[in-house]
């Protein structure tokens, strides 16, 4: 993270609000001094001061980051959830095989702020639940028993073909 360029986005955005540091300080809990030295880039402030400092400028704290850890942040975590994906289609695909229907719904949600949306802010999942149907019947398993059941089955895989490795070996 480089702390001179978020200091300079905190005074960027104090400057912005006709805020001097004494004044920024006072309104964000902090000393003049540590304003100071995070506008300077002297010292980068913990995200837990970086918040207080985004709130009393009203602003985001992404607006106070630097971006290129963010874009950093956003290709690994891209490459991990195309990499979680792919598992989860393979192993519908598997069950699809097998005779299930599967679905896969959201169970829990949070609020996240938007400025794009009408009621500025938007619905986001953070659980969910698969529903199996075969056969009439229908069964629904929470994240981590859907999670358990991927895991078992990977492992009564690896197991029937590691046993018979074994047998071959001995062979």
């Amino acid at each position: 993270m480089n702390m001179k360029v978020i200091g300079e986005k905190i005074r960027q955005h104090r400057k912005i609000k006709g805020l001097t540091q004494e004044e920024l300080a006072k309104e964000s809990g902090l000393s003049t001094m540590s304003i100071r030295r995070y506008e300077s880039g002297e010292r980068i402030a913990p995200q837990d001061t970086l918040i207080k400092i985004a709130r009393a400028l009203g602003v985001h704290l992404r607006d106070l980051a630097d971006t290129s850890m963010w874009e950093e942040f956003d290709e690994t975590s891209m490459k991990l959830l195309n990499r979680r994906t792919q598992e989860l289609e393979a192993i519908d695909l598997y069950l699809k095989e097998l005779g299930f229907i599967v679905q896969h719904v959201p169970s829990k949600y949070h609020y996240e702020e938007d400025d794009n949306s009408p009621s500025g802010k938007i619905q986001v999942p953070d659980e969910y639940e698969s529903i199996l149907t075969k056969e009439g019947h229908t069964v629904t398993f929470t994240q981590e028993e859907f999670s358990d059941l991927e895991n078992g089955a990977r492992d009564a895989i690896e197991g029937k073909f590691y046993k018979k490795v074994f047998e071959q070996q001995k062979k």
